[in-house]
């Protein structure tokens, strides 16, 4: 797996797409997923979150309906 390919897997599942550069940090997504498929990133000023276990999936979008900037967003 290339670099490419890693970062995507940090940002995406088969039911949800993040767009990191939307995020306030907040983590009330991470609260709301029920499978803790979110995971955070702090490091040198970067702080937003990721995908750290896009397996666990279930599709619910409780991350989706939570995240008060809209950077996460339900794949059609």
């Amino acid at each position: 797996m290339g670099i490419i390919d890693r970062i995507r897997a940090r940002m995406r599942t088969k039911f949800i797409n993040i767009n990191p550069h939307n995020c306030v940090a907040c983590w009330k997504c991470m609260e709301a997923c029920p499978k803790n498929v979110l995971g955070k990133i702090e490091f040198l000023g970067h702080r937003h979150v990721r995908i750290s276990n896009g397996a666990a999936c279930i599709g619910c979008k409780k991350c989706v309906r939570t995240c008060p900037e809209g950077c996460i967003r339900a794949n059609e």
